[in-house]
C-alpha cells in the first residue's frame, strides 16, 4: 500500500511535466489563431478601403470626361502635347531671324508672333490628316489606340470639319505676308498631306517630314527678305534659306528616326516603313551624320548671314546636346526614346537664343 502511494507520487510531477507541452500548445494555437484573425480582418478592412477610394476615383474621372467634353478634339489636334508644335515652330523663327540678321535690321517680333498662330494652325491640321490616314492602323499599335479617331470618339465628318477650321486659321494668317511667301505656303500643302501616305511606299517617311517641319525655314525667310529686296535680288537672297532648310531637313531626321524606334515593333509587323528600320543595323552612325550635317549647315547658314560669335557659341551648345542625345538614348525603350524626342526643342531654343542674341549685339 505504502509503495503504491510512493509510486503515485513520483509519477505526478512526470505526468504534470507530460502534458505541459499540450496545454502550451493549446495555448499557442488559440493565440495564433486570434491573430490571423486580427490579421484578415484588417488585410479585408484594407481592401474596401482601397475599393472605396478606387470608386471615388473613378467617380471623379467620370465627373471631369462628363464635363469636358472637347477632350477628344483637343487629342486629336494633340494641344494636349505640344512639344511637336515647337519643333514645327523653331525652323520658321529661325528663317526670321537670320533674314533680320542678314539684312542688318531689328527682330520683328509681330512676325514671330504670326508664324507660331500659323504653325500651330498647319501643326493641328497636319495632326487631323496623318490621324485619318492612319484610323486603321492605330488601333492596333499601343502607343497611339487611344487616339479619338482610331477608338471611336470623333467620327471622320468631325474630323474634317475640325480639319477645315484650322486651314482657315492657317489662310488667314498666311494673306498677311508677302506674295512670295504665300505661295510657298501653298506648297506646303502638298508634303503635309502625302506625309502619312509615305510610310506605306518607302523607308524614308521621315525625310517627308522633314521637308514639311522645315518648310517654315523658306518661309521665314522669303516674310522678311521678299518685303524688303527689289524683286531681282530676290532669288540670289534664297541662298542661305536653302541652307538653313536643309540644316532643319537633317534635324528633323535626327529627331524623328529617335521617335519612329518606338513603334518599330507594331510597324513591321502592320507592313509600315521609317527611317528606324532602314538604319537600324547601324544607327548611331546615321544619328552622328544626321546631326552633323545639320550643325554644318546650319554654321555655314551664320556664315553667310553674319551672325556674331555668340551664335557659334549656341551653335557648340547645341552640338554637345546633340552628343547627349545619342550618349543617353535607349532605342530599344520607347519611354527613352519620347524623353529625347521632347529634349529636341532645348536645341531649338539654344539656337534661337544665339540667333536673337547676335542680333541684339549687332
Amino acid at each position: 500500500m505504502l509503495s503504491s502511494r510512493l509510486i503515485y507520487k513520483l509519477k505526478s510531477p512526470l505526468l504534470a511535466l507530460k502534458n505541459r507541452p499540450k496545454i502550451l500548445y493549446t495555448t499557442f494555437s488559440s493565440s495564433k489563431s486570434s491573430k490571423l484573425v486580427q490579421d484578415d480582418v484588417k488585410a479585408r478592412q484594407e481592401k474596401l478601403e482601397e475599393e472605396r477610394i478606387r470608386a471615388e476615383l473613378t467617380s471623379m474621372e467620370k465627373k471631369q470626361s462628363q464635363n469636358w467634353i472637347l477632350e477628344p478634339y483637343v487629342k486629336l489636334m494633340r494641344l494636349n502635347k505640344l512639344a511637336p508644335f515647337w519643333l514645327v515652330y523653331w525652323p520658321g523663327a529661325w528663317g526670321i531671324l537670320g533674314a533680320a540678321s542678314y539684312l542688318n535690321t531689328h527682330p520683328d517680333f509681330y512676325m514671330l508672333a504670326l508664324f507660331g498662330i500659323g504653325g500651330l494652325a498647319m501643326r493641328t491640321a497636319g495632326c487631323i490628316v496623318n490621324d485619318i490616314w492612319d484610323k486603321n492602323y492605330d488601333n492596333k499599335v499601343e502607343r497611339t489606340k487611344d487616339r479619338p479617331l482610331a477608338s471611336g470618339q470623333i467620327a471622320i465628318p468631325a474630323a474634317l470639319g475640325l480639319l477645315g477650321l484650322n486651314l482657315s486659321v492657317a489662310l488667314s494668317t498666311l494673306l498677311q505676308l508677302n506674295l512670295t511667301t504665300q505661295v510657298l505656303g501653298a506648297c506646303c500643302l502638298f508634303p503635309v498631306a502625302i506625309y502619312p501616305a509615305a510610310k506605306r511606299f518607302t523607308n524614308w517617311p521621315q525625310a517627308v517630314l522633314g521637308a514639311t517641319f522645315s518648310w517654315g525655314a523658306l518661309m521665314g525667310w522669303s516674310a522678311i527678305v521678299c518685303s524688303n529686296l527689289p524683286q531681282d535680288a530676290n532669288i540670289l537672297s534664297f541662298l542661305p534659306a536653302v541652307v538653313l532648310y536643309f540644316g532643319c531637313m537633317n534635324w528633323t531626321l535626327f529627331y524623328d528616326t529617335i521617335y519612329a524606334f518606338q513603334d518599330i515593333k507594331f510597324d513591321k509587323k502592320l507592313g509600315l516603313k521609317s527611317s528606324a528600320m532602314a538604319i537600324e543595323k547601324r544607327p548611331v552612325r546615321w544619328l552622328m551624320g544626321f546631326s552633323s550635317l545639320c550643325i554644318t549647315n546650319l554654321a555655314l547658314f551664320g556664315w553667310m548671314t553674319g551672325q556674331e560669335p555668340i551664335y557659334y557659341m549656341s551653335l557648340g551648345l547645341a552640338a554637345a546636346h546633340f552628343v547627349k542625345q545619342m550618349a543617353f538614348v535607349n532605342l530599344k525603350s520607347p519611354e527613352s526614346c519620347a524623353k529625347q524626342f521632347r529634349s529636341n526643342n532645348t536645341l531649338g531654343a539654344i539656337v534661337t537664343f544665339g540667333l536673337l542674341a547676335s542680333l541684339l549685339i549687332k
